[in-house]
């Protein structure tokens, strides 16, 4: 038996090479929930131009804003 619960609330590529960026929530047993994120375990690479900076940008806000709608949307759930 698990001693805390793991609900991934989002995930998504945030660069060309296919780097992944998760956010989660996690709910130790005997302690208040947290939110995780979790990046590339290495550092990510992109090309050095104007577009392609702000497609990770772009891609790591979308990520989080679908992570805070998930969290939101359990929140007014009483989840």
């Amino acid at each position: 038996m698990s001693t805390s619960s793991r609900m991934e609330l989002a995930a998504g590529q945030i660069t060309p090479s296919g780097d992944v960026t998760r956010v989660a929530l996690v709910k130790p047993a005997g302690s208040p929930p947290a939110v995780l994120i979790t990046w590339p375990a290495a550092p990510s690479v992109t090309n050095a131009n104007l577009k392609a900076l702000a497609s990770v940008a772009t891609s790591v806000v979308c990520i989080l804003a679908e992570a805070q709608a998930r969290l939101a949307a359990r929140g007014a759930a009483g989840l």
